[in-house]
């Protein structure tokens, strides 16, 4: 196989042996009310715990006394977003984000939620134990014996206690960074301007680059029986969407805008959503064992949403990954007989509809199955919400603002005026649907099947789960909630006139699934599950699929594939967008190359000299990225890069220009902001210098980033390679988004696997020398994973007893 950054291999090579500390883990004992017998906790030189307990309850319980030392701030913090509290403490620019949690009822539903799994004895059991753990450590910091989090003596805040409600909201606020999306907001402007046909007609480009991670032959032999659900968009009736456009009048179109605000787009190119995960079957493993890497990608925090965490249960459980903070799962990780890994499933899971009201706005007009009309109810509730006038919080009066619900879901826009409300359905509220049974103890799974059958009782977040076992059987399945619908789905927001209605959900047996041939390979970027053979409809996956293509393209290539392959395709920053649209911008520029000034030259003869790898050495990149972004602002075609690679191509009616005048302008605007940023010295542009990560703080915007932020760290990649870098040049320099846990397993190990959580792992230990991993994590590299007590042994860095 290529292999394109042969450190990646030399790190797993180098940090495969232990290496003895110069002196003795630091060693102490914590009374811990509750355990039945003594548990202990041994934090190695990167700052991952491994917990070894003599029973369950014992174990959740020292692992919630764990993740409260590692990671009580951001517990803390997840529960008042989650509350929509966080406005108390940063001020009028949360009161947004706080009104969206509290219009979603996050703490109601985990209340409704907790009711309900708590009947489940080994559920109840889990929680319990593992609140108790965290209110253990909180107790110890009451009375002094350890210190609050320089976060909360900031802030003046002392927290409650954590309650199994709280890891509820942990789990709704994971569903709402993943799940909740709402594109019919963004298309809403566009449809009640021009229409859906002119839209639909702007990205006709756009599906050129789909993956699919089921093959065609495999789906079509797993749904050949079964009756398509839903018409293909193809197939709709003729009868057209414009006729039923929703009217919007300019006030409901601005609070359209500042829902907007709140639910960005996704990035055009698929890398705000970038997630990799792949499986190699074990006979196409060097080894003979499956192979599994996943890397999760979200926003770049300090901490990060990941913490590692190895739980032991002496004969009974072994395990080592990524959990949430507040939530005791392992949500991607291994243990000796199964490894599994977690894209999002990046599925139309929302629908906004145009409910019709009342005079008097208290009722809303519902169409039933039989074609009647009914009036149902607006439940109203008021926002606990505090609006900050010098600096006293004065609550927010309810005659302004009111939290308002429709028999489709809350309301977004309200426009009394017009009688019209805008209210999501969106399948994470079937509340009476969700289950914890299943979801507790998915680290004792003892194969593959198993540990599928524990994902599959999911209905948020919906996922792309990846899984192998020492037995080789390996499997892709998506799992979640997902809707079928009336009718092909439309652009923008729906008429609320019973036509574009639900009529059920898909049967979790029917959910994208498959078992990988023990010669082939599953790779999943959030790309689609499944094509056209799928019998039910998946929308809106049009987009380009490029880190989900290069994986597989890597894959492809290699019959003998070890762990260090699979940590070099994940860490590919080879870019497929490049590979398009390079050579388009060159052969547009080369048309006036002798018209053009010498910088502009000067930037065309770096790009034809580069080799698509996005590496932070290099000036190509930079102009690349800054370039092809000027163009699509400067010709209105953001978010639409089928539709300017055509422009640049081909030429199309959108583009008002000559191909070659908009992309030369587009080179000079790129080169005047870049040299704004950068100096006029365009070979001082490095990628590394104009491509830094920044993990962000939640209370940088209180006091000084430096106070709480590490320094901008230069990384590679870009927003199309599998190592996803997401850059916004020319506009800025910052990453704000990428690989949050990067995860290489090969199941013919059974002690050991790599991976790296940056910025760090524990906040009980300083983010210097080797606990702080961004070094690592921008250059490739990792940290073992020891489930060996031996090795633990050997680069432990403290020793905490927790005894009854």
């Amino acid at each position: 196989m290529h292999r394109p950054i042969l450190f990646a291999v030399f790190a797993l090579m180098l940090l495969a042996q232990p290496r003895s500390l110069a002196s003795a883990p630091a060693e102490s004992d914590v009374r811990s009310p509750g355990l039945r017998a003594e548990a202990s906790v041994v934090t190695d030189r990167w700052g991952i715990p491994h917990i070894r307990a003599q029973g369950v309850n014992d174990l959740y319980h020292a692992w919630g006394w764990v993740a409260a030392r590692d990671r009580l701030w951001q517990m803390v913090y997840t529960r008042a977003a989650a509350d929509g509290h966080t406005h108390r403490w940063l001020g009028n620019s949360a009161l947004r984000a706080d009104g969206g949690s509290q219009l979603f009822r996050l703490r109601e539903r985990a209340n409704a939620i907790w009711a309900r799994g708590r009947r489940a004895p080994q559920v109840r059991a889990a929680l319990e134990h593992y609140c108790a753990g965290v209110n253990t450590y909180l107790a110890e910091c009451r009375r002094g014996a350890r210190q609050w989090p320089p976060e909360l003596v900031r802030l003046h805040e002392r927290p409650r206690d954590w309650t199994p409600e709280d890891c509820v909201l942990v789990l709704l606020g994971f569903g709402i960074t993943l799940d909740l999306d709402l594109p019919e907001i963004g298309e809403a402007r566009t449809v009640a301007d021009s229409g859906a046909t002119w839209f639909r007609h702007r990205r006709r480009n756009e599906a050129r680059w789909i993956y699919d991670t089921i093959p065609d032959s495999a789906a079509r032999r797993l749904w050949s029986g079964v009756k398509r659900a839903l018409l293909a968009p193809a197939e709709a009736p003729a009868r057209s969407f414009t006729e039923a456009r929703v009217p919007h009048s300019p006030g409901t179109l601005a609070a359209l805008a500042r829902v907007l605000e709140a639910f960005p787009p996704h990035d055009a190119e698929g890398a705000s959503r970038a997630s990799n995960g792949f499986v190699v079957g074990g006979a196409r493993s060097a080894s003979g064992k499956p192979i599994l890497a996943n890397d999760p990608h979200l926003g770049l925090t300090a901490p990060g949403p990941f913490h590692v965490v190895h739980v032991s249960i002496p004969g009974v459980l072994d395990a080592v990954g990524g959990s949430v903070a507040g939530l005791p799962i392992i949500a991607t990780g291994r243990n000796t007989r199964v490894a599994w890994g977690v894209t999002a499933l990046s599925a139309d899971v929302v629908d906004v509809y145009a409910d019709t009201l009342s005079a008097d706005g208290k009722r809303v007009k519902r169409h039933l199955p039989n074609g009647r009309e009914e009036w149902a109810s607006v439940v109203s509730r008021p926002y606990d919400l505090r609006y900050r006038v010098l600096g006293v919080g004065l609550p927010v009066p309810p005659f302004m603002q009111v939290r308002r619900y429709t028999p489709h879901g809350p309301v977004l826009v309200w426009d009394a005026k017009r009688r019209l409300a805008l209210s999501a359905r969106w399948t994470a509220l079937e509340d009476d649907r969700i289950s914890l049974d299943r979801l507790f103890g998915i680290e004792r799974a003892r194969s593959a099947q198993e540990l599928m059958d524990c994902f599959a009782t999911l209905v948020t977040p919906c996922f792309n789960v990846v899984v192998a076992d020492v037995d080789g059987d390996a499997q892709y399945r998506s799992v979640g909630l997902l809707p079928v619908r009336a009718s092909a789905p439309r652009p923008g927001v729906l008429p609320a006139d019973g036509r574009h209605e639900w009529t059920g959900f898909v049967p979790t047996a029917q959910m994208p699934q498959w078992r990988v041939p023990p010669t082939g390979f599953a790779v999943n970027g959030n790309n689609r599950p499944a094509g056209e053979a799928y019998p039910y409809a998946l929308p809106r996956f049009d987009w380009p699929h490029d880190r989900a293509r290069r994986m597989a393209q890597r894959l492809a290539g290699d019959r003998r594939v070890t762990l260090e392959d699979a940590a070099s395709v994940q860490n590919d920053v080879y870019s497929l967008a490049a590979e398009r649209n390079v050579r388009a911008l060159i052969r547009c520029g080369d048309s006036s190359y002798a018209k053009l000034p010498t910088r502009s030259r000067a930037a065309l003869d770096t790009l034809r000299a580069w080799n698509l790898y996005a590496r932070r050495s290099r000036v190509a990149p930079t102009i690349y990225r800054a370039w092809l972004a000027a163009f699509q602002r400067r010709s209105r075609l953001e978010g639409l890069p089928g539709l300017a690679l055509a422009a640049l191509t081909e030429g199309t009616p959108e583009l008002s220009e000559t191909p070659s005048v908009a992309a030369c302008s587009a080179l000079a605007m790129a080169l005047d902001t870049l040299s704004a940023r950068l100096g006029p010295d365009l070979s001082l542009w490095t990628y590394g210098r104009a491509h830094q990560a920044r993990f962000r703080h939640a209370l940088s915007g209180l006091d000084t980033r430096a106070r709480w932020e590490p320094p901008l760290t230069p990384e590679d990649g870009d927003n199309a390679s599998p190592s996803v870098g997401p850059s916004r040049l020319p506009w800025s320099i910052e990453v704000a988004h990428g690989p949050v846990f990067r995860h290489v397993v090969d199941l013919s190990r059974p002690r050991v696997s790599y991976a790296v959580v940056p910025p760090w792992n524990s906040a009980a230990f300083t983010a210097s020398g080797d606990r702080d991993l961004r070094a690592r994590w921008a250059n490739h590299g990792y940290v073992p994973l020891h489930m060996d007590w031996a090795r633990i042994s050997a680069v432990a860095l403290e020793h905490v007893r927790l005894v009854p």
